[in-house]
Parts: C-alpha cells; structure tokens; sequence
C-alpha cells in the first residue's frame, strides 16, 4: 500500500513531467510562429521588389547600367527625403499614376 506522502510525490513527479512538455510544447509553438512572421516579412520585402522591378520595365530603365541606376535611385531618395522638394515629388505622383492608369487600361485590353 502507498502512503500518502508517497502519492504525493508521485503527483508532484508527474506534475514536473507535465509542465515540462508543456514548456517545450511551448516553445516549439513559439519558434514556429517567430518562423511564420519572418517567412511573412520576407515575402511582404520581395512582393515590394518585385512591384519596383515591374515599375522601372514600366518606365523603360532595365537597360540601364546597375552603377547608373543605383546613382539614379540614390538622388531620388535625397529630393523625395527632402521636404522642401515636396512640390517636385507631388508632380512625380501625378505623372505616375496618369501612366499607371495608362498602363493598367492598355493591359485590360489585350
């Protein structure tokens, strides 16, 4: 016959044993969501290139060289971080969209 101390401890045993599987289960879970929200970041990151690569074949500058373009890239991002080019970066969107809408109704009919 156990006693009763010994029940106890053989809970308390089984207790331990329990709680550790449910840290660990606990940690897998969160290691597979950490692994889910970078997979998402990642795609959210290359979806974004992808739509910039569409945009300059849009605008006809593949061809250009990659020292060049990146030159290029790097004087946009100077006018468009400046405020007071705020006027110059409006008129950009403007021309943008009309040719975006351009685009887009070209596509829509072949």
């Amino acid at each position: 016959m156990i006693s009763q101390a010994e029940n106890a401890q053989m809970r308390h045993i089984a207790a331990l044993e329990s709680a550790k599987m449910a840290r660990e289960t606990l940690i897998r879970i969160r290691r597979a969501h950490e692994r889910k929200i970078k997979v998402i970041k990642c795609k959210g990151r290359n979806h974004k290139r992808l739509m910039v690569g569409g945009l300059a074949d849009i605008a006809g500058i593949l061809e250009m060289d990659k020292e060049t373009l990146l030159g290029a890239f790097m004087a946009l991002a100077g006018i468009f971080n400046d405020s007071a080019e705020s006027a110059t970066t409006a008129g950009w969107k403007l021309t943008g969209a009309s040719e975006l809408a351009q685009h887009g109704a070209t596509r829509l009919k072949k």
